[in-house]
């Protein structure tokens, strides 16, 4: 071995030999929002799922978002690594590692989502017992079980022999430590024999990992795809799915590339040339899913966009509906934005493409959230859409998990090299790479030149303020649908109220349906009147209010501040179907009030407030107070 390997080994040595003050207190933070996950996932274990925001409407959320995330982001290390392993890529030998426990991390904290999100956990083992194919779970299982398995080893195998070196040259280190590296050595020395068998097993596993990661997030969008919900029937899920899961991942190497690079001084190994490639992948794969998202968009957009289907209520949800900012967030901010900042030379630096991979990885979280969030709020039957607001408990899990991520990956680089010295050994870059971008700078270190970007405080602040613009961006292009022709508006309100059927003038609705239609005197102060609305068999008529004094109704992608239905009923104790059912309720007969019940959230206002009179049921369904729809109601009744 050459002085200068000897020099850079000891560099990689540097993190695994050195244990800092500060990275105990960094994983002390780590562990302490890891354990309050943990006591958050105690009470909900002890108390039940009761304590989440979710619903019987939505039953997937945060849980399921996260698991779809940290299952996209494990991709990059089995996929990038074993491609680039087959193709040999020599450039990649310094990376690899650093991806591949990328992978181990993530897959540690996907594998516990499922059970989180299980209101049974202890019966856990019954999934296994009682397996069914038709069963998402029991997909998920034997996919996810198998890419663990693989990862692990594709991971363990190339270590093997650096696990050997640190067996050999921290004698200074723990008991445990030196323990634990004898063990997972496997007695390696070096012959020419384990060499032979190592490599063949490496490319084995480079060969078999592929096809097993392409498939397990396959599954997992068919978890979705297979399902009978609009906004899920699609056959590009697949696809989609993939791509995204990689783009993530290639930003998340990104981030824990400029990381390593700045905090445990790699550069010479992880040099502007590295940056450079991930980067020409994170475009390519950026322009990709900016395609899915498109063609996701586009079809269902042009066959029923202009229509009162679930899937146009689906899309107006996502457009400039309830899920809107979310929506162009995910567009701008996660996508758009960093395609940019990464295809412009100037900002072709490491702290552009931090940024821009900070920015992807929060938008592909938001798209995973769009993709499972909104699809359940919109029910199949005509009843009215749920809503999802995460609780403190799904807040403290989700959070608990990230810095359990974090912490997997901080004890791994302490324990283990995160270069691949047998890998690096001769084949780290002698010449400096070409086209570097003016915040590059070349330094030599152990006589080997190497690229050290500038990662300066004012140098991320500005690529910051890319990020802000984006995200506000996003904020503000939920106001761009409003320059649609209010002819596309008018074909009926976001929600599934298909019983009520079509918009029609006042003078028809009293001339189709059967019983006195009344109309309220008293409004509050800034109503007027949008449309009236009767039912396929003229059973209902429904009047809906704008108001711009009233905050606008969550269930519908309109201006609607107030609803008010008369239908041919009689009294009984169930919610009209074309009303929902987490509201508050107030019964009325004539002017007087007798019964009140509390919505699930505990929430007195809004609320609905219904009576009867001549066999004809009235309700009225509104963000105004209680004593404001009373009024209406008395109107109504003096009429």
């Amino acid at each position: 071995m050459t002085a200068n390997s000897t020099e850079k080994n000891k560099s990689i040595f540097g993190p695994v030999k050195n244990q800092s003050s500060s990275v105990y207190a960094l994983a002390s933070s780590l562990l302490a929002i890891a354990l309050w996950g943990a006591y958050a996932y105690y009470v909900q274990l002890t108390t039940g799922l009761g304590v989440t925001g979710m619903r019987a409407v939505v039953s997937w959320a945060f849980y399921i978002v996260n698991f779809v995330f940290f299952i996209g982001i494990s991709h990059v290390g089995a996929l990038m690594s074993a491609i680039l392993r087959l193709t040999k890529a020599e450039w990649r030998k310094p990376i690899t590692r650093i991806a591949e426990v990328v992978t181990f991390a993530s897959l540690m904290m996907a594998v516990m989502m499922p059970v989180i999100d299980l209101g049974r956990p202890d019966r856990l083992l019954h999934t296994i017992i009682f397996a069914r194919i038709q069963s998402p779970l029991t997909w998920d299982f034997m996919a996810i079980g198998t890419y663990m398995i693989g990862s692990t080893i594709f991971l363990y195998l190339p270590m093997i022999p650096d696990i050997a070196a640190c067996r050999d040259k921290l004698q200074d280190c723990s008991k445990f430590r030196r323990w634990l590296y004898r063990k997972l050595s496997l007695g390696w020395n070096g012959s020419a024999t384990q060499w032979t068998h190592l490599e063949r097993a490496i490319t084995m596993m480079s060969i078999i990992i592929i096809p097993i990661a392409i498939s397990v997030h396959t599954v997992v969008s068919w978890d979705f795809a297979m399902l009978f919900r609009t906004g899920w029937n699609s056959t590009i899920f697949g696809p989609y799915f993939v791509s995204g899961a990689l783009l993530s991942g290639v930003a998340t190497v990104i981030i824990v590339m400029a990381l390593l690079t700045r905090f445990y001084h790699l550069d010479a190994y992880i040099t502007k040339r590295h940056f450079d490639n991930l980067g020409k992948l994170l475009i390519a794969l950026d322009i990709i899913v900016i395609y899915f998202t498109i063609n996701e968009n586009l079809v269902p957009g042009y066959k029923f966009f202009d229509s009162s289907s679930l899937e146009g209520q689906w899309m107006a949800s996502l457009f400039w509906g309830q899920y809107s900012v979310l929506f162009w967030v995910q567009v701008i901010g996660g996508l758009v934005i960093p395609a940019f900042l990464i295809g412009l030379p100037r900002t072709r630096t490491l702290t552009g493409y931090l940024v821009a991979s900070l920015m992807i990885d929060i938008g592909m979280w938001v798209e995973r959230f769009n993709i499972v969030v909104p699809t359940l709020a919109l029910p199949q039957l005509p009843y009215a859409t749920g809503s999802y607001w995460p609780t403190w408990v799904e807040v403290s899990i989700v959070s608990g998990t990230f810095a359990g991520f974090m912490l997997i990956y901080l004890v791994f680089s302490r324990l283990f090299p995160m270069i691949s010295m047998w890998e690096t050994e001769e084949s780290v870059t002698q010449h400096a790479p070409p086209n570097l971008a003016p915040s590059a700078t070349l330094r030599v270190q152990s006589g080997v030149a190497s690229s050290s970007p500038d990662m300066s405080k004012r140098s991320f602040l500005r690529y910051g303020a890319f990020g802000v613009m984006g995200f506000s961006m996003g904020l503000a292009a939920m106001h761009l649908p409003v320059a649609v022709p209010n002819s596309n508006q008018d074909s009926g309100p976001g929600v599934p109220l298909s019983n009520i059927g079509m918009v029609v003038s006042l003078s028809e609705a009293k001339s189709k349906v059967d019983f006195v239609i009344s109309k309220p005197t008293s409004l509050p102060i800034g109503s007027r009147l949008k449309d009236v609305r009767i039912s396929d068999d003229n059973h209902l008529v429904a009047f809906t209010y704008v108001n711009p004094l009233s905050k606008p109704l969550s269930l519908y992608n309109e201006d609607v501040a107030l609803v008010l239905t008369q239908a041919q009923d009689s009294p009984d104790s169930s919610s009209p179907a074309y009303l929902p059912t987490d509201f508050s309720r107030i019964t009325v007969a004539g002017n007087t009030a007798i019964g009140r019940e509390p919505s699930i959230s505990g929430v007195a206002e809004p609320g609905q407030l219904q009576w009867w009179r001549g066999g004809i049921r009235f309700a009225i369904f509104s963000n105004n107070t209680v004593d404001e729809m009373t009024k209406v109601a008395e109107s109504m009744e003096a009429a």
